[in-house]
């Protein structure tokens, strides 16, 4: 009985020893897992940073290579920029010294005496002044009545800028100023005023007729002389400030650039001539305008 109970004491004490062994080569390889699989998420953290530090270097150089393209870009148009400037200023300055060069406003030795300075309804517009004796051509309004004249030559109060590409030069050499409104109305290029000195020969600007002869209400014994144009009988041709006494006569012909009606009058001895503005002299002038009848 003893013995049994010995025995069994020492099998129940054995038991859970065994159970416990049992127990811990159980848990055992759990623990050698565990081992085996916590380093894994430190490697995996790693190649994040790794990857977040070279997407930042990336756009690190990106946005220099950017600034680089823009400081160059910016580079090379200020270069352009500067040579357009200069090749600028050089076209300026000789516009400027072609101007000053200039003798008068339409060469002499290269336009005839039936020169056309304009067209209006088509009709040519001869210089009522010899180009030797011509000292300055502006154009103006003077009322809704009137056609507008196309001009022949090289606008002179156009900008530099524009005037750098001016395509209005003629054989002729003619230039011409775009004068200010000063308050009148109708077209910038209805009126056309043809200066010279006082007592200068004025000839018909058309070929045609003379319609009619009247006092000029500016100054006194000058006269408004009108031309029907053999070009056109729907527009009258009309010379002012003219001091035409024993000079041509209605109904008379008259050939462009060939037929004499009169003189310069001394406009400059009642009023400022605009043109005095455009020229050197005093002004005095005759105007020429178009004006439709038909």
């Amino acid at each position: 009985m003893g013995g049994g109970n010995a025995q069994q004491t020492r099998r129940a004490w054995e038991r859970p020893q065994t159970l416990a062994q049992r127990s811990g080569e159980r848990t055992a390889p759990s623990r050698r897992s565990g081992s085996r699989t916590q380093p894994r998420p430190a490697r995996e953290s790693g190649s994040a940073l790794s990857d977040f530090v070279e997407l930042r270097e990336a756009r690190k150089a990106e946005r220099e290579a950017g600034l680089y393209r823009k400081r160059r870009l910016m580079a090379i148009s200020l270069v352009i920029l500067s040579a357009l400037a200069l090749v600028f200023a050089v076209l300026l300055q000789t516009r400027a010294s072609d101007a000053a060069e200039r003798a008068g406003f339409i060469d002499p030795n290269k336009a005839g005496p039936d020169a056309v300075l304009a067209e209006a309804a088509g009709v040519a517009i001869s210089t009522p002044i010899r180009p030797a004796h011509l000292t300055g051509l502006g154009y103006h309004p003077e009322g809704e009545n009137l056609v507008k004249m196309a001009p022949r030559g090289e606008n002179l109060s156009a900008t530099a800028f524009l005037g750098l590409f001016s395509t209005g030069e003629t054989p002729e050499k003619i230039h011409y100023y775009l004068m200010d409104a000063a308050g009148r109305e109708g077209p910038e290029t209805g009126a056309l005023d043809v200066s010279s000195g006082t007592g200068t020969s004025v000839y018909a600007p058309v070929t045609g007729a003379v319609t009619s002869i009247r006092p000029d209400p500016v100054v006194q014994d000058a006269n408004v002389i009108e031309i029907k144009p053999d070009a056109n009988p729907d527009v009258r041709v009309r010379v002012s400030l003219v001091l035409s006494e024993g000079g041509v006569g209605v109904n008379d012909p008259v050939t462009a650039g060939m037929t004499e009606m009169g003189t310069v009058a001394d406009s400059a001895a009642i009023l400022e001539p605009q043109l005095s503005s455009y020229t050197t002299d005093a002004g005095n002038h005759v105007t020429v305008s178009v004006l439709k009848v038909g």
